[in-house]
């Protein structure tokens, strides 16, 4: 079990968002990703990302311009380029800080391999593909951006949908 999979499931009963992740969500494990330069970026990447993939890859960082500390709104607008690019949402961990995970937002390119254009920071992640696109472009069209799963300017209306808030 990777370091971000097990914060999520020791800490499922502090919140909503935490109980979501687990229930939904999966783990990406520090072994199966790389920290990488692309379009003169540093960012996290699965380490089975092909050269065309990183090309498709470069292309989206070149278009959205990736912002530090805009995980949710990187993430959003990777998703609005490409839609190879899918829209995830959990926690991430750096395993030597021992500080548990933050919430953080990344992509899957084809649901599958791990995209984070904010940062190379995390080594771990376990988070929930979010694919509905009717969702995923009101919370693209609402800076500023929290994200979809604990987005609090909505008072998790996305939680409340899906039983997780009274």
């Amino acid at each position: 079990m990777n370091a971000a999979t097990r914060y999520v499931e020791t800490s499922k009963t502090n919140s909503p968002v935490h109980a979501y992740v687990a229930d939904h969500g999966r783990g990406v494990s520090k072994s199966d990703i790389e920290q990488t330069t692309v379009a003169g970026r540093s960012i996290t990447l699965s380490t089975d990302v092909d050269t065309d993939d990183q090309n498709l890859i470069a292309d989206g960082i070149q278009a959205t311009n990736p912002t530090e500390k805009e995980c949710f709104a990187n993430a959003l607008r990777m998703w609005k380029h490409n839609s190879r690019l899918k829209y995830v949402e959990g926690f991430a961990v750096m395993s030597d800080l021992n500080a548990g995970g933050f919430e953080h937002a990344w992509c899957l390119l084809d649901g599958e391999k791990l995209v984070d254009p904010t940062t190379e920071s995390f080594d771990c992640y376990h988070g929930v593909v979010i694919d509905d696109p009717e969702i995923l472009r009101r919370y693209a069209d609402e800076p500023p951006y929290e994200g979809v799963i604990g987005n609090r300017k909505n008072q998790r209306e996305f939680l409340r949908e899906q039983g997780y808030v009274g």
